[in-house]
């Protein structure tokens, strides 16, 4: 399972109020307990707002309820003051952020509009922290590229500035993830090695500087390198043991289990496996409950406990735990290993189909380029400002000049933006309103057709149908009294005119449609079509039997109308029907091996098909993708909305 950046760690506030609360913790017994007697001591309102903030942090893990009351509290006693707002909207963003990926980011957002007007260390500080944050949003959502640009450009630069080195040095622990999980170990050690040295200087013994140790020995695990990460792993252990149940000591149970591993180490693995999860539960950790649980089935796997493995794989899969398209691609491979090692060959063919599709959605390839050159620019913007800096007397002369200046065109390009704004939205609504009217005036084509193909295929059956059905009956009895050839000869192709009659009556209102629904209805349009001169062969999927008699009527037709044009014009051996539904998407797919369309062919009887089936499309505001070649057959590809549709 690809490993995700680090959870932003809980930093230390000012040292005083640390030092009170440690000594009320042994008197009240909790740090949030704590924290709370402290902020009754202090005497005013933002001393006492910053404490509430911590006490809601604190409890953010455990009862996000009455974390969010005392943030609230804090906001009110921050009044007007817009640093100790933006601290509210913060700490609301790390109660949210493993919630509400959403709601998260925009307290993250408000706080840093709020903190922005302030350039003194302390807002530096906060403003990195929501960045650093909002990357780890992204993280969650597999961009690996808006977190790299986040870390690189906003976070490491903002901690630079409030000249806070342990931020910084937390700016690069997190950015040597992303490296390792995409293999490239040389810059993670680099990053992790520059975190390490900071962390030395600083503060050897912080719990951050224990991730260092354990992303260290992850990496060298994945070289194979089996001695040196024990060696990080004894670091880092000597580090955690200070402060047992930490947020961290469910990554090192996890990385020491996949040391355990690979010495074919299988008991100590387990019980390491065990330990974290025990912790990660306790902590609500459930990003370190989906690493320790995969970590789990791969030893139940490498055991051939297949079926135990399975059991773990489909829990990780149905309760949640798989949020990201790296983490889904590798559980529907190995779900697909699983069953079929049990045999289970259908649930396995499943598997790899749903592997398949996200494989093609994903470029690791791209990734990694855009991620060196965000990287290259960094280091670019580095020695610029090392070149700004020293010129900045001069600049800043210039910068007022070409202020002003810039100001003023600004407020005439404002005047004709919003000019142009109004006259959009204008122009805006005017289409709207055109496209409701056509989409209307097509609704009230369509049911008129159908209506008048119902009843022209109810006189055809009752009328005419039953009219030449009288005739027969005459001309058999006839027979009897004078068996004739001729008469014989004309009741057989009275026969054939009945025939043809009723298929005329089926294709204007087929009654297997009205009687079984789409997918019956559409088996018997192929299979009718199919003769030694035609193979049609279809494959339906997960089509729903609770689509409107409106959206199946469109549906029918326009299959009914490419292979009309198949049989009619392509001069095709072989065609192919598909058709699958997934929620509110409805896909088509025919294909034939004729003789294909000619781009040059506009008018033709072909033509006036297309231009049927593309007006049925429109309405259910679809699309559709047509691909042919003459003499090479052709490909047609329908996409239909069917969520809002009557």
């Amino acid at each position: 399972m690809a490993a995700t950046v680090s959870y932003i760690k809980k930093s230390s506030f000012l040292f005083a109020i640390l030092w009170h609360a440690v000594n009320l913790f042994a008197q009240y017994g909790s740090a949030a307990d704590s924290l709370l007697q402290l902020a009754n001591h202090q005497k005013t309102d933002t001393a006492k707002a910053r404490i509430l903030y911590l006490v809601g942090d604190e409890l953010s893990a455990t009862d996000t309820a009455r974390a969010s009351r005392f943030i609230q509290q804090g906001l009110h006693l921050s009044g007007n003051r817009s640093y100790y707002q933006g601290l509210a909207y913060f700490y609301w963003g790390r109660l949210y952020m493993d919630y509400d990926i959403r709601k998260g980011e925009a307290f993250f957002d408000q706080a840093l509009s709020l903190l922005s007007r302030h350039t003194t260390p302390a807002s530096y500080r906060y403003q990195s922290r929501s960045w650093a944050n909002k990357g780890v949003i992204a993280q969650y959502q597999n961009d690996n590229q808006t977190f790299i640009d986040i870390v690189l450009n906003q976070s490491i630069p903002l901690a630079l500035k409030a000249g806070d080195s342990l931020a910084v040095a937390q700016g690069y622990t997190n950015l040597s993830l992303p490296f390792l999980n995409f293999g490239n170990f040389e810059k993670a050690i680099l990053y992790a090695g520059k975190s390490i040295a900071i962390f030395q200087r600083n503060q050897p013994r912080d719990l951050r500087q224990a991730d260092n140790f354990i992303n260290l020995a992850k990496i060298y695990l994945q070289k194979e390198d089996n001695i040196k990460a024990r060696a990080n792993l004894d670091s880092a252990l000597s580090i955690i043991r200070t402060q047992p149940g930490s947020l961290y000591d469910p990554y090192y149970y996890t990385t020491e289990a996949q040391y355990y591993i690979n010495t074919h180490q299988p008991a100590p693995a387990m019980q390491n496996i065990d330990k974290g999860l025990s912790v990660a539960r306790k902590i609500k950790s459930r990003n370190d409950l989906r690493t320790l649980l995969y970590q789990k089935a791969r030893l139940f796997q490498s055991q051939h406990k297949t079926l135990e493995a399975r059991d773990i794989l489909l829990q990780l899969y149905r309760n949640g735990y798989i949020t990201t398209d790296l983490d889904r691609k590798q559980i529907y491979r190995d779900l697909a290993t699983t069953e079929a090692d049990l045999q289970h060959m259908t649930a396995a063919f499943d598997w790899l189909s749903q592997y398949a599709a996200l494989s093609d959605s994903m470029n690791d390839v791209q990734t990694r380029v855009q991620i060196a050159r965000l990287e290259a620019k960094f280091n670019y913007v580095q020695k610029e400002n090392e070149l700004l800096a020293i010129s900045s007397k001069v600049k800043t002369q210039r910068i007022i000049m070409w202020g002003s200046i810039g100001g003023l065109l600004l407020a005439s390009l404002l005047f004709v933006y919003f000019s142009r704004l109004r006259r959009s939205r204008a122009e805006q609504q005017v289409r709207s309103l055109k496209q409701e009217q056509e989409i209307a005036v097509t609704q009230a084509l369509l049911q008129g057709e159908e209506k008048e193909r119902a009843r022209m295929a109810r006189d055809l059956h009752d009328g005419l149908g039953g009219m030449l059905a009288g005739v027969k009956i005459n001309l058999t009895n006839a027979l009897h009294d004078d068996p004739s050839s001729e008469i014989n000869r004309v009741i057989i192709q009275l026969d054939d005119s009945v025939t043809e009659l009723r298929r005329i009556a089926r294709n204007m209102m087929p009654e297997a449609l009205l009687r079984s629904g789409l997918r019956t209805a559409l088996s018997d349009l192929c299979q009718s079509l199919s003769n030694e001169q035609l193979r049609v062969d279809f494959s339906f999927m997960n089509i729903s039997n609770s689509l409107p008699r409106q959206v199946q009527i469109i549906i029918y037709r326009i299959i009914q109308e490419l292979l009309a044009n198949i049989v009619k014009h392509s001069g095709a051996s072989e065609a192919f029907v598909q058709c699958s539904q997934d929620g509110t998407v409805f896909f088509i797919t025919v294909e034939d091996n004729g003789s294909g369309i000619n781009p040059d062919d506009h008018g033709n009887r072909r033509g006036i098909g297309l231009d049927n089936i593309r007006s049925r499309v429109d309405f259910l505001k679809g699309s559709m993708d047509l691909h042919s070649e003459p003499g090479k057959g052709t490909i047609v590809n329908i996409e239909l909305r069917i969520h809002d549709n009557p």
